[in-house]
């Protein structure tokens, strides 16, 4: 006997809308990653980074923190802004990243 169990479907018609919904929100919130917290000597790196591949123009693989989620870019970095302490960027559907966004970047030979 095959017994098919439909998880939280069955017990959804005896819930209160209001259930329903924190349930669902709480199902979406899993998947939400946080913003890492860096030290100085990363950030030091990171400056290090920045100024080779700016002076050699050199191709940068930046992994940055946005919307709950980290995410990947390849690209040249045009310049640092000092003022609003970002990443100009040349290409891609973005033109700049936030430093305190930044999670990490590689320089690509």
């Amino acid at each position: 006997m095959d017994i098919k169990d439909r998880g939280n479907i069955k017990w959804t018609s005896l819930m209160l809308v209001e259930h329903r919904k924190k349930l669902e929100e709480l199902k979406e919130s899993e998947n939400d990653k946080i913003r890492i917290e860096l030290d100085e000597q990363i950030y030091e790196l990171f400056d290090y980074r920045i100024k080779s591949a700016i002076k050699e123009k050199i191709k940068v693989k930046i992994t940055y923190f946005d919307n709950k989620d980290y995410k990947n870019i390849t690209t040249y970095i045009k310049k640092f802004d000092k003022q609003r302490n970002s990443l100009k960027i040349a290409e891609g559907k973005i033109s700049e990243i936030l430093l305190k966004d930044v999670i990490d970047i590689n320089l690509l030979y």
